[in-house]
């Protein structure tokens, strides 16, 4: 793997990962990555099961005691995914407050407050029109409403649409997706080009290069590349995919965070 960077990745300081931090940063050595940022779970809506799980002093003290022992061959970052952000704001400036967090990614993971899960959406009671369209709409609201650095996945929904089905068509909804991609852009804040799908059986990411096109012509600038990984073996997974992708939309950089100032980082 080139020397690039996955700014997307869990442990066991996330409620659905058992993956150690140092474990993580070892692999990432191992497979030439030059930056990694940890991006545990903040879920606090009241219909999430795992609300509340983080625990931000242990998760901390590792991430210290990490970045000492990798100094000089992995920059390793501190980073939160804020489920639904913009329902949750004043539980989370606390949080943002009291601890030196470098990069905040922002992520849709319901539809509704039914607490059914987006891979559970998918039965004879909704069309998956309605599912599809309501998930980017909550995903609308995160990019027009929320505090974050980067939109994580934005067309999610795609990884659980159901293979009888066929594939996930931006097309059938470009004017809610654009709409989203304008409002990131408003905001100069950054999308990520999500590799997860690609260890799902997909032949995409989350967005796919029609999205990243878009884009591009709508004047966005900043990218982050992220593999979602839940497990350390799949800590970069994706990542030479998503920068030829990114290459392929006609981006030349991504960024990265400190503080949560961007960093350019060239391709």
């Amino acid at each position: 793997m080139a020397s690039y960077c996955d700014y997307h990745v869990h442990t066991k300081f996330s409620a659905d990962s058992k993956a150690e931090m140092v474990q993580a940063c070892n692999f990432a050595v191992r497979s030439g990555l030059k930056e990694l940022c940890f991006t545990e779970h903040v879920d606090l809506i009241p219909w999430d099961p795992t609300s509340g799980y983080l625990r931000p002093a242990d998760y901390m003290a590792e991430f210290e005691r990490c970045q000492a022992s990798f100094a000089g061959q992995l920059s390793i970052r501190a980073g939160l995914e804020i489920s639904e952000p913009h329902l949750v704001a004043e539980q989370v400036k606390p949080l943002l407050a009291d601890w030196p967090f470098d990069f905040v990614l922002g992520s849709a993971h319901w539809i509704d407050q039914s607490g059914v899960y987006l891979s559970e959406l998918y039965d004879d009671s909704r069309t998956p029109q309605f599912v599809e369209s309501e998930y980017l709409k909550r995903t609308l609201e995160v990019a027009t409403l929320g505090d974050f650095d980067s939109l994580g996945h934005l067309d999610l929904i795609k990884r659980y649409r159901p293979k009888r089905l066929g594939p996930f068509d931006p097309l059938a909804y470009a004017d809610l997706i654009r709409a989203i991609l304008r409002a990131v852009v408003q905001r100069d804040q950054a999308i990520e080009i999500n590799t997860s799908p690609l260890r799902r059986g997909l032949d995409t990411t989350c967005p796919d290069l029609t999205v990243l096109r878009w884009y591009k012509e709508l004047g966005g600038e900043k990218l982050t590349l992220g593999s979602d990984s839940h497990f350390v073996q799949d800590v970069g997974a994706g990542i030479e995919a998503a920068i030829g992708l990114a290459r392929a939309a006609g981006f030349g950089r991504i960024v990265t965070f400190e503080r949560r100032r961007p960093s350019w980082m060239p391709l």
